[in-house]
C-alpha cells in the first residue's frame, strides 16, 4: 500500500482520527512509532517515516509509543479483493491461528496458495504474515503486561509464545526493555479475577443504536444488556481446549474505545475472544 508522505503528515499534524489504524508514523529521532492521533508534539517532517502497519514499523526497528499505544489502534478495513484477502488473513492471525498452524494451512483456509497470500499480504501490510503474527504476539504481551497482573510466564503463553525464554529475548530485542521491567513501571489493576482491555474504533460510533439492535436479539440466559453494557457468557474452543467465562463491554470514558472486562478463566483464549468482540461490534469499520 502506497503512503503519500505529504498526505500522511497532514493527517498526523491534524491528529485526524479517520486515519487511526490506517497508518503508523516512525520518528527517526527517537526510534519510536505512533498512531496519527498521538498527542505528543508533532515531529518534524524530515524525521517521519510512514508505515501501513505496526508490524512494518517494528520490522524497520521502531518500538511502540507508550503514550498512544499502537496496540489499541482500530483495525484496517480493506477496499478491494487483494486488500480483503490480506485483511481476512490478518483477522485470523490476530485471533492466534498461526500459533496453532502454519502459513500453508492459513492460505488453504482462505482458498489461495501460500505464495499468493504472502505476496498479497506483503503488498498490503509491508511485512510477511509471520512477521505480522510476531508483532501481534508482542503487542498482545505488552498489553497484558500493562493492563493485567497475569504472571510474565502466563503472559508469554497467552500471547502465543512457546517458551518464556523466547518471549523474553524477542521482547527485549524489539522493545529494548525487559517484560518484568515494563510490568514494574505501570500501576497494576487490583482485581485478580478480571482482565481489562480497551479496543479502539474510529468515530462516530453509535453505541446506543448498537445496544438497541443487540438487545432485541439477545439470547436468553447467554446475553444481557442493561442499556449501558453488553454482557454474555462465553464458551470458546482454542488450541484444542474449551474455555468458559464471561465478558462485559461498555463505552470507555473520554476515549474512542470500548472497555472490555473478561473473566480470568479466559486468559488462555484472549486473542480469539477479543477478535470476536471486534467483529460483533464492527470496531474495524471505516465510517467515512
Amino acid at each position: 500500500m502506497y503512503l503519500d508522505p505529504d498526505h500522511c503528515y497532514r493527517a498526523l499534524k491534524a491528529h485526524d482520527a479517520r486515519f487511526d489504524g490506517r497508518f503508523f508514523v516512525g520518528v527517526s529521532s527517537t526510534w519510536i512509532y505512533c498512531r496519527p492521533v498521538c498527542n505528543v508534539k508533532t515531529p518534524k517532517p524530515e524525521n517521519c517515516l510512514f508505515f501501513p502497519s505496526a508490524a512494518a514499523a517494528e520490522s524497520a526497528g521502531f518500538r511502540p509509543c507508550l503514550r498512544c499505544r499502537p496496540e489499541l489502534a482500530p483495525g484496517n478495513a480493506g477496499v478491494d479483493a487483494s486488500a480483503r484477502l490480506a485483511q481476512a488473513a490478518a483477522v485470523l492471525i490476530e485471533d492466534g491461528l498461526l500459533n496453532e498452524v502454519g502459513i500453508e494451512d492459513l492460505a488453504h483456509r482462505l482458498g489461495v496458495t501460500d505464495r499468493h497470500l504472502r505476496r498479497v499480504f506483503q503488498s498490503e501490510f509491508g511485512v510477511s504474515p509471520v512477521e505480522f503474527a510476531q508483532t501481534q504476539r508482542l503487542l498482545l504481551a505488552k498489553r497484558l503486561l500493562t493492563d493485567t497482573i497475569i504472571s510474565v510466564t502466563n503472559v508469554a503463553l497467552a500471547s502465543g509464545f512457546g517458551s518464556l525464554r523466547r518471549f523474553n529475548t524477542l521482547f527485549k530485542q524489539r522493545y529494548r526493555i525487559n517484560p518484568s521491567t515494563l510490568r514494574k513501571a505501570v500501576d497494576r489493576p487490583r482485581k485478580t479475577d478480571v482482565l481489562e482491555f480497551q479496543l479502539g474504533y474510529r468515530s462516530p460510533f453509535d453505541w446506543n443504536a448498537l445496544i438497541s439492535f443487540l438487545g432485541k436479539r439477545a439470547i436468553h440466559g447467554v446475553e444481557y444488556l442493561d442499556g449501558k453494557r453488553y454482557l454474555r457468557t462465553v464458551r470458546i474452543e482454542h488450541a484444542g481446549t474449551t474455555h468458559f467465562g464471561w465478558i462485559s463491554v461498555a463505552p470507555a470514558l473520554r476515549k474512542p474505545a470500548v472497555k472490555v472486562l473478561m473473566s480470568a478463566s479466559l486468559a488462555a483464549a484472549i486473542p480469539p475472544v477479543l477478535g470476536r468482540i471486534k467483529r460483533l461490534l464492527d470496531l474495524a469499520c471505516n465510517p467515512s
